[in-house]
């Protein structure tokens, strides 16, 4: 296998240089905390939708996962497979819906919807969910660097962790967005490279076919047992999750229409996901069946050296150049995940705790200050932890699958579907998380179930507790005795339901655990009751309003154009980035090229310079259609 050479560094120290000078480009834009936070509602949809696919992309997806699909064969490409199908659903739920909250936070509209303490409490878990897996992403690309360029890993997490947090402070949700774009096409073409350059390895996908195992739905990775359950569970976590959790890139466009687009085209992006992401581990599975007889993963060996096969691979395919391409992808894929992580939590933080607490008057440009504070801080908390992470022997693929189980179910739903349910009352958020938790500590850590059952459970509990707040709210109002009766029947039920499924001989602090937990549920069943029966009338008509606004269309040009803003160019910029690009990589054909890297030099420069020629041709065309528009709209106003 080859090493990082010089042509490599200097690759991947230009893209660095792009990447500031893409973060110093759009500074000037943020004028104050909507700009910086939402992109002004200006950002172009087709951005915005390659931006929501790439932001699910970091070089966990090539270390992690890849190790993932090296153990489980064909189980692992179904996993992948169900991308798409959760883009699509998820943003048809609510696209339209985000668009019309005219947030500015994820976690704006929570306080007309809900109540402040729902939005505090979102908040806070929210906040901690995104940084303690922004801190497994950044290891899993200091763990992919590490034995490619030969540094030590806590010195490359300071240096990773540091560019993202730069460019992060510098451009904003706007900076990060056309940052996806130019890594969406580096990120895309390197692995359709890699690919038919694997399959080649083994001569071809019949062999693939041929020499792996039949799919299988029983697999234990790392002590953790994944089957049929898990991959469901996760399609549900997933849809929910983009229905919620994209919500920032649905409000940063223009109207409804745009949203919806937004949606569409990740959801077309995801279709690539299984082939290009799925099947080089495959071929690693079948070209290198005993990692330990490989010189180049001995080292690994106690630290999970499957994680690295994809770089195996493209250290054994790729010519200088492209070697370079791929860390520069790599860098970029985990770089446009925790930019966003550090947008979306520094909105959180700044404008809805910070803000919404303890600084209710701060005007637009103190809240730009605030979250570039904010942004740098959670920089800082996200390169500690993942110096303990990257050192973790628990895996990079479970580590994400824990806190994604754990955190995700209890937030999504009411973040979700209070968008969509009119008559829950405004504590329901409140209950439905408190129960989510309680379920998905007791269930996972309590008494270790697998993470399909856990998920199933979390979810019924969460959005079962949710969807029917308003009828126990009438219960605890006209039928007492029958609301008790309900809520000791859950306590029994789920006390049951604990000690008959535990994984193993049930210790004396399972039991408890598994008690405290059935005794919770039932018991807060009547105590949240009481917090939903309690609803003003002028709290029903603020919440009356709300849904009005989501009723009222976008009036572009009063709330996009207002004021003679104008459309901000992106796509000239864009092309011209990746052009110069497609100018370095071909800088590999004054190296030594042998055989297929030749092809593969050629494929890689084809992909840059026509994806950019077509953005700086077409951007201009695009641009001047926009601006008649903001035009003719402005005018008809």
């Amino acid at each position: 296998m080859k090493s990082v050479n010089t042509f490599d560094l200097v690759v991947v120290f230009t893209y660095f240089l792009i990447i500031m000078g893409i973060g110093l480009f759009f500074m000037r834009v943020n004028k104050g905390g909507k700009e910086f936070f939402t992109g002004g509602s200006m950002i172009p949809w087709w951005m915005s939708g390659i931006s929501l696919y790439m932001g699910n992309f970091s070089a966990w997806l090539f270390t992690g996962a890849a190790g993932f699909a090296y153990t489980t064969g064909w189980f692992a490409t179904l996993y992948f497979a169900g991308s798409p199908i959760a883009y699509l659903i998820g943003s048809s739920l609510t696209a339209a819906k985000w668009r019309r909250t005219r947030s500015i936070s994820p976690l704006e509209y929570t306080v007309t919807r809900f109540n402040i303490t729902t939005q505090q409490f979102l908040s806070w878990v929210i906040a901690t969910n995104f940084t303690l897996s922004a801190g497994v992403q950044l290891a899993s690309t200091c763990k992919l660097f590490a034995p490619i360029i030969g540094i030590d890993l806590t010195a490359i997490v300071l240096m990773i962790g540091f560019i993202v947090m730069l460019h992060n402070f510098l451009g904003g949700l706007w900076g990060d967005m056309a940052m996806d774009v130019v890594q969406g096409v580096i990120l895309v073409g390197i692995t359709f490279i890699v690919m038919p350059l694997s399959l080649n390895l083994i001569g071809g996908i019949g062999t693939l076919f041929d020499k792996l195992p039949p799919l299988s739905f029983d697999h234990t990775y790392n002590n953790v047992h994944y089957t049929e359950h898990w991959l469901l569970s996760i399609l549900i976590i997933t849809t929910i999750g983009f229905a919620s959790g994209g919500a920032q890139r649905f409000y940063s466009v223009k109207d409804e229409k745009s949203a919806k687009r937004v949606g569409k085209m990740a959801a077309a992006l995801a279709l690539c996901t299984p082939l290009v992401f799925g099947i080089p581990p495959l071929v690693a599975k079948i070209y290198w069946p005993d990692l330990s007889q490989v010189e180049f993963f001995k080292p690994y060996l106690a630290t999970n050296p499957q994680d690295l096969v994809m770089v195996g691979l493209v250290l054994k395919l790729l010519p200088h150049g492209l070697i370079g391409v791929f860390i520069a992808a790599m860098l970029a894929a985990t770089m446009t995940t925790l930019s966003t992580v550090y947008n979306m939590v520094s909105s959180i933080v700044s404008h809805d705790i910070y803000k919404g607490v303890f600084r209710p008057n701060l005007t637009d440009k103190q809240l730009l200050k605030a979250g570039r504070i904010t942004a740098m801080t959670i920089g800082m908390i996200v390169m500690t932890l993942a110096v303990f992470f990257v050192k973790s022997k628990f895996g990079i693929f479970n580590l994400m699958q824990a806190f994604f189980t754990l955190f995700n179910v209890p937030v999504i739903v009411p973040l979700a579907f209070g968008l969509i349910f009119r008559r829950v009352p405004k504590w329901s958020a409140v209950g439905a998380i408190t129960w989510g938790l309680i379920v998905g500590v007791t269930t996972r850590y309590g008494l270790g179930w697998d993470i399909g059952p856990q998920v199933y459970l979390a979810f019924a509990m969460t959005f079962g507790i949710f969807s029917t707040s308003h009828w126990t709210a009438k219960l605890y109002r006209e039928n007492k005795f029958a609301l008790t009766s309900i809520a000791a029947f859950i306590s029994i039920a789920m006390a049951a339901l604990f000690y008959l499924t535990p994984v193993g001989q049930i210790e004396d602090w399972q039991k408890m655990l598994a008690f405290v937990s059935a005794v919770a549920l039932g018991a807060s069943l009547y105590g949240f009751s009481k917090l939903f029966a309690i609803e003003k009338e002028e709290e029903r008509k603020v919440l009356d309003a709300f849904f009005k606004k989501l009723d009222t269309p976008i009036d572009v040009a009063k709330e996009v154009y207002a004021g003679g803003r104008k459309q901000v160019s992106t796509m000239p910029l864009v092309g011209r980035t990746v052009i110069f690009l497609g100018i370095l990589v071909s800088m590999s054909f004054f190296t030594k090229l042998e055989g297929l890297e030749i092809y593969a030099v050629v494929a890689m420069v084809a992909i840059l310079l026509g994806f950019g020629g077509t953005l700086w041709i077409m951007g201009k065309r695009t641009e001047w259609k926009e601006e008649q528009e903001r035009i003719r709209l402005t005018q008809a106003t």
